[in-house]
């Protein structure tokens, strides 16, 4: 043999196999989704309403009696103000409970909390004159008046948070024997 014809073999030999290996290839496409969560959700339960206890009040003109309930987990209320004109307002059962509110976050933040909705005692001899707060990280604040907001602080991840509810009740004449309620609603929000 030449060495054109073997050129030539060596040649075809290598076409043949290169042919011989081509394979019909299609294109298949996939599709990666992609997804992202976000659960900024605040929980919050009602654990406790605000119980300044029971009371005899005997109010005397000239004076300026206040019951105030802790917010400091003592559950404890007291007569503070004046009553040196006579007045008469003393303890007969103890408060049962402050009001506490636990609040819960996925992961540790820092809420605005915001009061509103409220409504006195019904009785104008009473009124709900101060409402301040405590939470375990926060210390006390005040939450006087419809839109008075404050700062809560969550530190564990889906732990409740108890922030716990007390104030001042003034009183300005002797309120009729009877259970007197008042409310206001918080807010919790980033």
């Amino acid at each position: 043999m030449k060495v054109d014809t073997l050129k030539f073999v060596a040649f075809v030999s290598v076409v043949a196999l290169s042919t011989a290996n081509i394979k019909n290839s299609f294109a298949q496409t996939e599709t990666v989704n992609a997804t992202l969560t976000v659960s900024s959700a605040i929980t919050t339960t009602d654990i406790s309403n605000m119980d300044f206890g029971t009371w005899l009040v005997q109010f005397v003109a000239g004076d300026a009696p206040v019951i105030t309930l802790s917010n400091d987990g003592t559950v404890a209320s007291t007569q503070t103000g004046s009553v040196v004109n006579g007045s008469q307002v003393v303890q007969v059962t103890a408060p049962a409970t402050e009001g506490v509110v636990n609040v819960r976050t996925p992961a540790p933040a820092t809420l605005t909390i915001t009061r509103s909705a409220s409504a006195d005692f019904p009785s104008p001899a009473l009124s709900l004159a101060t409402v301040s707060y405590r939470t375990a990280n926060d210390g006390t604040n005040a939450l006087n008046a419809d839109a008075a907001t404050g700062t809560v602080t969550t530190l564990v991840a889906a732990t409740d948070e108890p922030v716990r509810f007390g104030g001042t009740v003034s009183v300005t004449a002797t309120p009729a024997d009877a259970i007197h309620a008042a409310q206001f609603d918080v807010t919790f929000s980033y």
